[in-house]
This record gives C-alpha cells, structure tokens and sequence, in this order.
C-alpha cells in the first residue's frame, strides 16, 4: 500500500510538472527547502525538487519499486516485513537522491542506497549471497566516497572565492561558471583531478568496463525483486551524477576526457554483448546485457550532440523498464522451474503464453526493435555519435569517432543475436531438463501479482516507442542547460584542434616549396619552356 501510494503521488507530479513552466526554463518544480544542519560557517538546507533531469527518474523510482513489491510477493515467506520495510527504504532512498539540490543531502542519500541493498542480498540472496553482497558494498562505497571527495572540493573553492560556504547545487553551478576550477600546470589541473574523482565514484555505479566486475555477480545472488529494483533505477544513478555534477560544473575535463568516455562507451557495448553471447545462465546473460547496453548511455552522453546526449538522457528510462521487466520474468522463470540454466529450459512458450508474451516484449525493447522504446533513444545516441564524427570531432579523432560509432551499430548486432538466440532456446523448441518436468514445478502461466508488475512496464515501453515526444520535451531544456558549458568546451577544443592540423600541414609542406624556390632558375625556365606551346 505504501508503495502504491507513493507511485500514485509521484504521477501527480510528474503530471503537474508536463504543465508548469518549468519544462521551457529548465528550472525546478514543487521545490522546497529548510534549514538543516546550520552552525559556523555550515548552511546545509534540507532543500528538494525536481527539473527535467530528475522527473522521470523520480516517477520511474515509484513504478518499479510497485513492480519490484508485486515480483517479490511470495520471495520473503519467513522475515517479511523486514523484506518489504528494506524494499520501502531503498525507495525512499533513491526518490532523495534525485529530488535532492543540496550536495550533502544529495551524498546522504546517495550513500544510503546501499544499505538496504546490501541487506537484501545478504539475507536473501542465493548460496554466495554474502560475497556479491560485501563486494556490491566496497566496489561501491569506495567510489562513493572518491565522489564525496571531488565534490567537496568544489564547495571549497567556491568558497574561497565567494567567501560563502555553500552546498547549494545550483548555487555552485552558477558559481563554477563564474571561477572555474584551475586546468594549469600552475594548479596541478585540479579540474581534472575533481573529475577524475567524480569519474569513478559514477563510472562504478553505471557500471562502465573496467569497473564493471561486481554487477554480474550481484545479479546473479539477488532476489528477483531486489534486481528489478538494482537495474531499474538503481544503476541510474551514475548517468545522473554525470549531468547533474561533472557535465556542467567541469566543462573543460569533461572535453578533455569526452573522447575516451565515448570509446570507454563502446567498450562497454561489445565487451558486455560478448559475454552476454557464451553465458550458460540467463540472469547472468541479462546482467551482462545491462553492461552493454549502459555503454550506449555512456557513449551518447559524452558524444556531447545535442541529439546523442537527449537519447542518452530517454535510454536512462527505456534501459530500466526493458532491464526490469526481463529480471523480473527470469525470475518468474527460476521461481517456477528452480533452474536459470539455458540447457535446462524450452518450451515456455506453449505451457505459459502470457509469461512467453511478456518476455518477447521486453527482449524485442532491449534489441531496439522499432515502435518501442528503446528504438528511439538508440537511433538518437548512433545519429548523434555519427553527426560528431563526421562534422564535430577533433582533427586526430574523427576516424576513432567513426570507428567507434560503428562499434555501437554491431553492438546492436550482437545484442539482437544473443537476445534472439535466448529466446529461441528458452521459449521454443522441444520441452528440456526442468521443462520436461525433471525438477520444476508443475507449470502455471502468470498470477495476478505478476501480470501486475510486468504489465504497466508493458504499456510505457510501447507508449514511448509509438510517441516518445512527451518524454523528451520535459527533459530538452534540462539537458541542454546542463550540458551547454561543456558542448562549448569541446566545440572550443576542436576548433583548436583543427587549427593546429592546419598549421602543421602547413609546414610540413614548407620544404617542397623551399625546394621550388632553391631549384634555380635554370629549372624555373626549363620547366616553362617544357609548358610552352
């Protein structure tokens, strides 16, 4: 009930924001704000509100948790209100983390995402629950806490030139642009050292290769729910991070560092789509899965078009319907036939139709079928990635521009054969191994509780595959607002870039033409008597 509640007050924000005036200005909506922790020079405002960068993710938080409550609805027979209660906390964590405009509470909240999450892998999680889950808490603890300390070190030098010590993040946002920080040798380029800090503390949340180990394993000890509930919104985080915080805040790292984001982007396509393509167990192949299809996010986001970067910002939503729903049926799967291994299953599709139905819709989302969702926000992220290589990228770059681009199309490639290829084998063929009846239960298509939680993820990822307009216009302003500064850095770097290409070429053609000039005139002249009629 609470969590239904709480889904039914996010839509009427969400439906209150798509009327207000803040989707044109990019500003926030059904803000508010208190003093907190005030004492010295501390101004630490329990300050909250939501903007085209956080509104869908705040609404999406609520849906899946409603789902994530509905898939778990028989997981936790013994210690069930301490199940639901972490379930309920995790939520209420991360509705704070986007809702947040003060860094500090901004940092609270994110660092208190992982409690409830460690908990439910470590009590209800598979045989080596204990493992994944201490390993989910330092790979992600210690990047958090890197985080901490690149933001920190914003607020204090904002403060050494205001003589205000504020957490404000749009405070601080006006304030960086106003007093960058230093990229000198003189400084030591402290902006990209805080970017570099930051860098890590979000990469490992996306998660981006290399930092990418703990995820598959987390995955694969976690209650279905609790991976409806990681892969929905909870990898969501560090895309947000990136535009909420690095993007506007350090625009000349960011231009810097944009290009080897992109490629780690790509990296993260073909690595995850690979071994998504041998993994003999199916929550394993969709984790990995998750891997490859963040790469995109990654890759738009710093592609830094305008048309990449707003498919970036749609995918955060279309990944974590599509990724929801397949955990979520996997699980059902697994609750069914004790089995997630692929050998072992066949068949669903004529013992449970409506299971079979839902897992198609949600693997046709993942591989971009067209009229979905995830078509959309992926056709923006490749043209966006193509239009920089061939008329925005720097002069040494542009071939890895293209070359990386179409890394991402046969990303697409393999995400549709490993895909296809699960589909095929779980679904259709002969009954095998659990299927057949060996070791699984006797077969029964879904429940209420689980057509309950599968189905309004259905109707978004069609809806937004037929008529994504609504989606990307409460968020258009956000996100060129938030990205502006460091498009105009890049675009600065490659216009230098260019500059200097020019330059040299023209030295180095210097020398042929001194050669001409050297020659003498005996060449000159026998030269032109050779052109004379």
């Amino acid at each position: 009930m609470s969590s239904l509640i709480t889904l039914g007050l996010a839509g009427t924000l969400v439906l209150r924001f798509l009327s207000s005036d803040a989707i044109a200005s990019g500003g926030f909506f059904a803000s508010g704000e208190f003093d907190w922790f005030v004492t010295g020079p501390l101004d630490i405002q329990f300050s909250v509100g939501l903007d085209g960068l956080s509104i869908w993710l705040f609404g999406l938080t609520a849906l899946l948790t409603v789902s994530a409550v509905f898939v778990g609805w028989n997981a936790a027979e013994e210690k069930a209100v301490g199940f639901y209660g972490l379930l309920l906390l995790l939520e209420a964590a991360m509705l704070g983390v986007f809702a947040a405009r003060d860094i500090i509470l901004f940092y609270v909240f994110f660092e208190f995402t992982l409690v409830p999450l460690f908990f439910l892998i470590g009590i209800w999680g598979r045989d080596d629950r204990r493992r994944a889950a201490v390993k989910f808490f330092i790979y992600t603890f210690a990047g958090s806490v890197l985080a901490f300390l690149g933001l920190l070190a914003i607020v204090l030098w904002h403060a050494s030139h205001t003589g205000v010590l504020t957490f404000d993040i749009a405070t601080l946002t006006a304030g960086l642009a106003s007093h960058p920080l230093p990229m000198t040798p003189e400084w030591g380029y402290l902006q990209l050292w805080v970017f570099g800090a930051l860098l890590v503390g979000f990469a490992i949340k996306v998660p981006i290769v290399p930092v990418h180990t703990w995820l598959p394993l987390v995955h694969e000890q976690t209650p279905a729910c609790g991976s409806v509930d990681l892969a929905g919104f909870l990898l969501k985080i560090g895309l947000y991070g990136f535009l909420r915080f690095s993007l506007p805040m350090l625009p000349e790292a960011t231009a810097i560092a944009a290009p080897w984001l992109v490629a780690l982007g790509a990296i993260s396509i073909i690595y995850g789509a690979l071994v998504a393509l041998v993994q003999k167990d199916l929550k394993r192949m969709v984790a990995y899965s998750s891997v490859s299809h963040m790469g995109f996010c990654v890759m738009g986001l710093f592609a830094l078009e305008p048309v990449a970067v707003e498919g970036a910002n749609l995918q955060l939503i279309n990944y974590g319907l599509a990724s929801a729903g397949l955990f979520a049926t996997v699980g059902m799967i697994y609750e069914r036939y004790h089995t997630r291994k692929i050998a072992e299953l066949g068949g669903i599709a004529s013992q449970m139709p409506w299971l079979a139905a839902f897992f198609m819709l949600f693997t046709f989302s993942t591989i971009g079928l067209p009229g979905l969702n995830c078509f959309v926000g992926e056709f923006m992220v490749l043209a966006g990635t193509f239009q920089r290589a061939w008329s925005g990228a720097p002069a040494d770059w542009s071939t890895t521009y293209l070359t990386l681009a179409l890394l991402a199309v046969a990303g697409v490639v393999l995400g549709a054969w490993y895909m296809l290829q699960a589909v095929e084998r779980v679904l259709f063929g002969p009954l095998r191994g659990a299927t057949a009846g060996e070791h699984g239960d006797h077969a029964r298509d879904l429940a209420w509780n689980e057509v309950a939680a599968l189905a309004p993820l259905g109707v978004f990822i069609v809806w937004i595959g037929i008529y994504p307009s609504p989606f990307l216009k409460a968020s258009a302003a956000a996100v060129t607002a938030s990205t502006q500064a460091s498009s105009q850095a890049f675009a600065s770097r490659v216009v230098a870039s260019r500059a200097e290409a020019t330059a040299e070429h023209g030295r180095s053609s210097a020398p042929d033409v001194d050669l001409t000039l050297h020659l003498g005139p005996s060449r000159i002249i026998s030269t032109s008597n050779h052109l004379a009629p």
